[in-house]
């Protein structure tokens, strides 16, 4: 499993995304209002059930990306660092790396080759944990719950490694 503070009965605590009259946020605000909309969430609060958007979860997995650092190092030591430095078992941090690889390069699952003769599933269970490993021969991945609380989760506690330069919403040529 991930950990107990990514099961979907769980309140956490998040980053408030509001908007203001200035029009000026940091593309992280910008994403996590993106990634709750698509989810069917509170797009300031993130407060709500969730969905098994799987635009939503291409977005959590946006978030992961730009919170993992600055490119300099190799995307998969930077993604399994940030994912361990934040309660995510190494061999979690690898199937969600998979994910992550299968989303970007063919909008879809691992194969079974890359999850150690495992087949992934994704769930629209808000109860369910983030990713669930107890079966031996499949890992449930919870999309609610991965993007309202795992994604969520990293992004509170580690919003200080994003770009923090702002973006104008509302300019005009």
């Amino acid at each position: 499993m991930t950990t107990d503070q990514d099961r979907g009965d769980r309140i956490d605590v998040r980053l408030q995304c509001s908007l203001n009259t200035t029009n000026l946020y940091p593309s992280l605000v910008l994403a996590l209002r993106d990634l709750r909309t698509a989810g069917g969430r509170d797009p300031d609060t993130g407060s709500g059930s969730g969905n098994d958007s799987w635009i939503g979860l291409s977005l959590g997995m946006i978030v992961l990306d730009s919170l993992s650092g600055d490119g300099r190092t190799n995307v998969g030591e930077r993604w399994i660092r940030l994912l361990t430095t934040h309660g995510v078992s190494d061999n979690d941090a690898g199937y969600i790396y998979a994910l992550r690889n299968s989303l970007l390069h063919g909008y879809g699952l691992p194969r079974p080759d890359e999850l150690d003769g495992r087949m992934m599933a994704l769930t629209p269970d808000p109860s369910a944990y983030a990713v669930d490993t107890s079966q031996p021969d499949r890992i449930l991945v919870s999309v609610p719950v991965f993007c309202g609380h795992l994604v969520e989760r990293i992004a509170l506690e580690a919003h200080d490694n994003w770009d923090t330069s702002l973006i104008d919403v509302a300019f005009r040529l």
